[in-house]
């Protein structure tokens, strides 16, 4: 690639980045995920000495949940509206290829999951360390964490009011500093105030196993774009749902298939093994996530999202504006 062909990569990429990190949905599905993840521990009515395992369970589920909501919201914005409205063709009057062009989309969705996975990780985090013990509250870490929206806010509406710049960057990139203050705050001081070891009281297996899903959602993102040169946004996250579904069992699915075979080797081949990204039941038996299962996954990972994007570029070369 030319330095001339690499500057219009990047600057294609910066375009659709800045375009999805301004979306009002995106910044919702990453304040609400994040919401969810870290008040859900709270709102448990038993325990039975489960409380970590719990909110390791519930913070996986919800990073998968929303996580491709946000791909396929972010997949549809950033193609399939500028398909529909014919935007699209002004890039194409000037010297740009289709693949160049397809590939630069993917890779702004993949850095807009990469930053929720950031954000899920830190609110996960926090949602182990908020976790009731004998059904008691930490109020001191309540008031702080009731603090993060009132820091990423305000100030991002007050440079919006005197400046007139884009509220939502400045208040993902507030709502992002909180979460880090908060998790450095909370990883030093017990419930009761008291100084601690930092992260002593903090359960840091759930880093790698959300990026371990961060694997499964890059995954998810290129099967959103490749469907997002043809189908809208509804029926898009409805099939990454579906999808996702299916790759959960797709070890059972298989044993249902007929004695082939080719059947069931075609079947492991088209449906993405979404369980060897679900980590829940390992830590839920007390294991620590080793590199080399995580250097497994990105393989498979980085193999099947490389096939996806070809057909989902083969799709999109053939598109008529």
């Amino acid at each position: 690639m030319s330095n001339a062909s690499a500057r219009q990569f990047l600057a294609l990429t910066g375009l659709a980045v800045t375009e999805l990190f301004r979306q009002p949905a995106s910044f919702l599905l990453i304040l609400t995920s994040t919401a969810c993840t870290v008040l859900a521990p709270l709102a448990l009515s038993f325990q039975l000495g489960q409380e970590t395992h719990l909110a390791l369970d519930s913070s996986l589920a919800f990073e998968l949940m929303f996580g491709i909501i946000l791909a396929g919201y972010a997949a549809c914005a950033t193609l399939h509206n500028e398909c529909q409205s014919g935007t699209i063709l002004i890039v194409f009057s000037k010297p740009v290829s289709r693949l160049m062009f397809f590939l630069a989309k993917y890779l702004a969705v993949a850095l807009l999951l990469l930053f929720f996975i950031f954000c899920s990780s830190a609110a996960s985090l926090l949602a182990g360390r908020l976790s009731p013990r004998n059904f008691e509250l930490d109020a001191l870490g309540l008031r702080l964490l009731l603090a993060i929206p009132l820091v990423a806010i305000i100030p991002a509406g007050l440079i919006n009011y005197f400046t007139r710049r884009s509220f939502i960057v400045y208040a993902l990139l507030g709502f992002t500093l909180a979460l880090v203050a908060a998790v450095t705050a909370l990883g030093m001081i017990n419930s009761e105030g008291h100084r601690v070891a930092f992260g002593s009281l903090m359960d840091w297996r759930i880093l790698p196993a959300c990026a371990l899903e961060g694997i499964a959602l890059l995954i998810l993102a290129a099967i959103a774009l490749s469907l997002a040169s043809r189908l809208p946004t509804p029926t898009t996250i409805a099939i990454l749902a579906v999808v996702l579904f299916s790759g959960l069992i797709s070890d059972h699915l298989i044993t249902l298939l007929p004695d082939s075979e080719t059947l069931r080797y075609g079947l492991r081949m088209i449906l993405p093994d979404i369980q060897a990204f679900w980590p829940a039941d390992r830590l839920a038996g007390g294991e620590r996530l080793s590199f080399t299962v995580i250097a497994h996954a990105a393989a498979y990972g980085v193999a099947y999202t490389c096939g996806v994007l070809c057909i989902g570029y083969a799709a999109f070369r053939n598109r008529e504006f």
